[in-house]
Order: structure tokens, then sequence, then C-alpha cells
């Protein structure tokens, strides 16, 4: 009895401490340190205070607020929207207790809001101390302290920052997870930098025997200050400076002010400029004198490093192929100040676990920190170049059997005749034509006519090398281009086709194929064209003879005019 007397006590003094009214406080209404003590009991709880948080601020599609009392303070969560809460508003809430990766939440299932007037909670002013910081777990806090390093995570962005004092051990995370309501970025606190961060404590513990990190969640972007490091005189002393050279003192504070206003509008540049890049999917690096200064978050996805700051320093050259460094010396060159008039190039760059990725590149001259440097935009165009690449093998294959297609043909063969011209060859062309495949269509069906078509294919492949430029030129014709030593390898072509034909047919096909070739040996300094229809008119010569399965034999060069 004088447990639950205490209790209630308690509970209506961290009331009136928080603003509640007395009359909204029950025996069922907790303080929050008293709550948390029932944490692993599964027992539904109520508890009373102020928001720290307003809704919406630490994460912008779930219920997410925090809650403080004159006891303790605790983060409060649901799923489903509960209220639209502001900072300063006294909330009554019930909920079950859970901790979520080490930190301690109330998972809510109903809130009120409390009438009343607002009052801001204000941050609990503490030293970077671990030991100090894990005594306020859920509450608003405030620490100075000077940044070591920063970095991005799959989750999210962290900032480390240690105590301001000489020798000072401890440090304190500082983190913004990805799915923060607020578009904060630590990308304008440098190393060294001093500065006061205001946020919600919370516990980071990945697996139960792993060491707790005690971590800061900031609300926006006011609790991040940069500090000024500025030391300042004694008033006696500044008085007596203010009347011995208040002249010179005035112009200096002018001169200070004015230069701190120019500084903080250009870090709040910098800053959103910062933002704009880490969102760009374009890779973008910035360089001088050989030396990546700037890399955004895209361009360590890009050439596969850790994180942007892992390229800031390293040779531009180290990422370059060596068949590209021409192509982007050449584009850093004609670099215009304007990015959208500067000429895209198609280049390949190196990742750093091997291999390469084709981009596509522009360059334009910048000034950074004020030194004269380029701007690399990269874009990844690999799957951009496979689709072309489809493309083209679409333009020039034959879908049903596999060879090249007449536009195919004629495109390998020019070029073939080309070389024959160049080193005095003398290429053999090669028309073969299926016989009776109207009767195969008509009497076994058309996909009984297609497998002909395609054995005929497999048959040709087989018995020319792979330097011979094979292609179905038309419904039941077949053409090939031998290049050199081609009058030996056209020699009985047409016994050998059948031989193949015979070889590959399957077992149950019902039909048998045969062809019927003529062969023509080439005069390469005639065109393709005339070469191909005098060819084409002496294979109709064999079957008007009935000569399935001969060929023509011309040992004289084609002699065709136009």
């Amino acid at each position: 009895m004088r447990a639950r007397t205490t209790s209630t006590l308690i509970g209506l003094a961290c009331a009136a401490a928080i603003g509640l009214p007395a009359r909204a406080q029950g025996p069922a209404v907790r303080t929050i340190a008293e709550a948390k003590r029932l944490e692993g009991t599964r027992e539904t709880v109520t508890i009373g205070g102020r928001a720290s948080v307003a809704s919406g601020a630490l994460q912008a599609r779930v219920f997410d607020i925090a809650v403080e009392d004159a006891t303790a303070g605790i983060r409060v969560y649901s799923r489903t929207p509960l209220a639209r809460v502001a900072a300063g508003d006294s909330v009554i809430v019930t909920g079950t207790l859970k901790r979520y990766r080490g930190d301690l939440e109330l998972l809510a299932a109903t809130m009120r809001l409390v009438p009343g007037a607002r009052r801001v909670v204000p941050p609990h002013d503490l030293p970077i101390d671990a030991s100090m910081i894990g005594r306020y777990p859920g509450q608003l806090v405030r620490v100075r302290g000077r940044m070591t390093r920063s970095g991005y995570s799959e989750g999210g962005q962290w900032l480390r920052i240690r105590g301001v004092a000489a020798g000072h051990a401890d440090s304190l995370t500082l983190w913004v997870p990805a799915n923060h309501a607020a578009p904060i970025s630590f990308a304008a606190v440098q190393p060294g930098d001093s500065l006061v961060a205001t946020g919600i404590v919370t516990a980071y513990q990945d697996n139960a025997d792993d060491p707790v990190v005690w971590q800061i969640v900031p609300r926006n972007t006011e609790d991040i200050v940069l500090a000024d490091h500025t030391r300042t005189l004694p008033a006696w002393l500044g008085w007596a400076a203010l009347l011995t050279v208040a002249g010179v003192g005035a112009a200096i504070a002018i001169g200070r002010f004015a230069a701190r206003r120019q500084l903080g509008a250009l870090r709040e540049t910098e800053v959103r400029y910062r933002q704009l890049l880490a969102m760009s999917p374009d890779a973008v690096i910035v360089h001088a004198r050989g030396r990546i200064r700037f890399a955004n978050p895209a361009a360590a996805q890009l050439l596969g490093v850790v994180n942007d700051a892992a390229l800031v320093g390293r040779a531009l050259e180290d990422f370059v192929h060596p068949e590209s460094r021409q192509v982007l010396h050449t584009a850093a060159d004609e670099a215009t100040p304007r990015p959208e008039d500067a000429p895209r190039v198609r280049a390949r760059l190196l990742v750093a676990h091997g291999g390469a990725v084709d981009v596509e590149v522009t360059a334009s001259p910048c000034v950074y920190h004020d030194q004269p440097a380029v701007v690399l935009l990269a874009r990844d165009i690999g799957a951009q170049l496979r689709y072309e690449r489809d493309l083209h093998a679409l333009a020039l294959v034959d879908e049903l059997t596999g060879l090249q297609n007449r536009r195919g043909f004629t495109l390998f063969a020019e070029q073939e005749l080309a070389r024959a011209r160049r080193y005095g060859r003398t290429p053999v062309l090669v028309f073969a034509d299926l016989d009776g495949l109207k009767h195969i269509n008509d009497t076994y069906g058309h996909a009984a006519g297609d497998a002909a078509l395609r054995l005929a294919a497999r048959a040709l492949k087989s018995i020319l090398r792979e330097t011979d430029i094979v292609a179905r030129w038309s419904g039941d014709e077949f053409v090939a281009l031998l290049g050199e030593g081609g009058e030996m390898a056209a020699a009985s072509i047409g016994e050998r086709l059948d031989a193949a034909l015979a070889a590959l047919a399957p077992e149950e096909q019902p039909f048998t194929v045969t062809a019927t070739v003529g062969r023509s040996v080439l005069n390469p300094d005639l065109p393709l064209a005339g070469a191909m229809a005098d060819a084409d008119a002496e294979l109709y010569v064999q079957k008007r003879r009935g000569g399935r399965g001969h060929e023509h034999d011309d040992a004289l060069p084609v002699d065709v005019a136009g």
C-alpha cells in the first residue's frame, strides 16, 4: 500500500512538473522511470509527459516521437498515425515496452493530447561522457565536441565527435537514419570542426553480446551548429580597447560580422550543393592536377570503393582504362564553362574490385577551394550499350536459323571483298536452294518446313569454316562467301552438303531434305551484286537440268557488268 501511494505521489509530482492537469492523472498513469522498470513483463503501461520531438520529425511515414517527464524519457513509436503532436504538447500514452536493436521504446496503442499550454522541453547540457550519456536514454540533450570523422552506411549517415578538452578519450556518434524526415547533412562539417549538437539519446546494439553504442539523433538542421571558436577578451580589457581604438575596433567588428555572415552563407550554399550532389544518380568527380579533390556517393558506388572519402586524394588515372585516357584528356581540354555545351564522350573506367564499366562523360572547368579544377559527370551506359548490341544483332541475324540475314551478309561480304582486293585473294560465292520446300510445307505443315530450314542451316555451318560468311538469303535460299582458300573449301560442296543433311536429320523425320548448289569464283574488282546474280543464275540452270545435289563449277572468274 505504501509503495502504491509513493508511486502515485511521484506520478502527481511529475504531472505537475510537466504541466499535466491533476484530473488527467490516475493510478494507471506511471512515471516513465517506473514504466521502464516493467520491461520484460509484457504489461501494458500508461505514461504521461511532454513531447520533446514533434510527430513527423524523426520519421515521415510512421508515428515516432520522444516523451519526457521529471524522471526519464522514452521514444514512443507506432506504425499507424495516432495524432498530430507538436514539441511541447502534453500527452498520455498507453502501450507496451519493446527493445529494438538495443533501444527501449514504447510501442503505442493509444494516445491522447492533454489540453493546456505548450512548454518546449529544454535539452540537458551534458559532457561527452559515455557513462553520463547512458543515464539519459530517450531524452533531449545537447553536447559540444570536435568532429573526428564521418561517413555513410547502408542505413544512413554518421558523424563522430570527441570532447573539446585536451586528452579527452570518450566519443559520441551523431546518427541520421536514411528514413529521417529532415534533410540533414554532415557534408559541411570538416575534421577538427567544433560543433554543438542537440538530439534524442538512443542506444544501438545489433547483437545481444555486442557493446551498447550511445548515439544522438538530431531532429532537424538547426540541431547541428558549427561553433565559433573566437576567444573573447575580458570585459574590462574590451572596454579599454574600445576607448583607445574605438574606430579600429568598430571597423574590425563590422568586418568580422560581415565575414561571418558571408562564411555562414557560403557554408549553407555548400551544404545545399553537397546535398544535391549526394542525391545525384550520376557520378560527380572534381579533379585538379591529376588528383581527385571531391566525389559524390554515386561516384564511389560506380568505382566500387567504400565511400566518397576513399576517392579523395587518389590519382584520377588509377580509375581510367588505358584505352580511354586520351579521350578523357581531350574532353578536359575541350571543356566549356557551360556543362550543357560540353561534348559527351564515351569512355571506360576501372573499378576497384577489378573489371571496367562503360560510361558517358562530360567535362567542365570549375574552381574548387580557390584552385582551377575540372568537374566530370559520368553516367553508367553499360545497359544502354547492351541494348544497342542486341538491336544491332537483331537487325543482322535471321531469327529462324540464327544465320546472318540478307542485310548482315551484304555488310560482311562487302568487307571481305575489300580485304580480298587488298591482299589479292579470290573468294568463292556459293548459293544453295532447298529442294521441294513447298512440298514439305503442303504435306507436313509449315512447322516441318521451318525444321527443314534449320536443318539446312546447321548442315551448311558444319561443312564450312568459321571464317566463311553464311546467310539465309530468302525463303529457301542460302548463300555463303568463302574467303582465302575458298576454292578448295568449295570442292564437292554439293555432295558434302547432302551428306551433312542426311547425317544431321532426326531419325523420326518423315521427309528427306536435299539442296541444289551453285558456285562462282569471284572477281574481287567487280560489284558483289553482279557476282551473286551470276551464281544464282547458275543455280537455277542446275535446277532446270534436274541436277539435285550437283554444283556448277566455274573455273573462270565471274565477269558480270554492274
